[in-house]
């Protein structure tokens, strides 16, 4: 399994606009982040988690040259707003695209994204989705998925995991019944907005509290905001839990 962090931000992205701050000033490339996916490449299927506004500037960046799936964590913008980009895949590699996600975050994409489920207009053309409920377990295309229940606020959320990698983003609190499918991971990337307390994001304490709990071999930060510097909060967190960065790649 090839894995490659397509951006490792917050909703807002590093620089912030309108923000003078040191991080957003930085040149350190790895201070520069935008909104939060990741790319997967196992047995030959393409898979892309969340698809946020930045997701056609990280396809160029990472040469994706096809997207067979996109599975959704949730229906926040920043998660989402890339999805008329995949028509571009549409019509250079001729098939549609599988999205899984939770029922209600289906009913949420239909909603919000109602042209690419209606005739395009003649001349132009719209993104090809279809659109599968996710299961508890599921089988796409020979690589299982398994979907891990996580609190966001007040909202319930998902996050994934394949074997023995999972991808945690958005969480403010893991469930207990989430912590025992949590066991016996290689690597796991969980968010850590900031130092500072959050009501919808674990904090860096949180977060590194959890991933002690969770024990996985490696564990990368992602979902970061302008408060952490990358190679200052690096240097003071254990060397097996890191903050991620854009262009980020491991194999598990």
């Amino acid at each position: 399994m090839r894995v490659v962090v397509l951006g490792s931000g917050t909703s807002a992205g590093v620089p912030t606009l309108g923000c003078d701050c040191d991080v957003c000033r930085s040149i350190n490339p790895r201070n520069k982040r935008l909104r939060s996916s990741v790319y997967i490449e196992e047995a030959g299927l393409r898979m892309l988690v969340d698809c946020g506004p930045d997701f056609r500037t990280q396809a160029i960046n990472h040469s994706i040259r096809d997207v067979d799936c996109v599975l959704l964590t949730h229906t926040h913008a920043d998660h989402i707003n890339g999805i008329d980009d995949l028509r571009a895949y549409n019509m250079m590699r001729n098939h549609p695209i599988d999205v899984y996600a939770l029922p209600e975050a289906l009913d949420e994409l239909r909603r919000r994204f109602d042209y690419c489920f209606r005739p395009p207009p003649l001349g132009s053309m719209v993104p090809d989705l279809i659109l599968h409920k996710l299961r508890d377990n599921d089988d796409i295309r020979g690589v299982g998925v398994q979907t891990i229940p996580i609190i966001h606020g007040e909202m319930e959320i998902i996050g994934f995991r394949f074997e023995k990698f999972a991808y945690l983003t958005d969480v403010s609190r893991i469930p207990e019944l989430s912590y025992a499918m949590l066991e016996g991971l290689e690597v796991l990337m969980l968010n850590a907005l900031r130092r500072r307390p959050h009501p919808l994001h674990m904090n860096l304490e949180q977060a590194v509290t959890s991933a002690r709990r969770i024990g996985a071999r490696r564990t990368w930060f992602t979902h970061i905001c302008h408060d952490l510097d990358h190679d200052q909060i690096n240097a003071q967190l254990p060397a097996e839990m890191q903050l991620a960065h854009d262009g980020l790649v491991f194999e598990i």
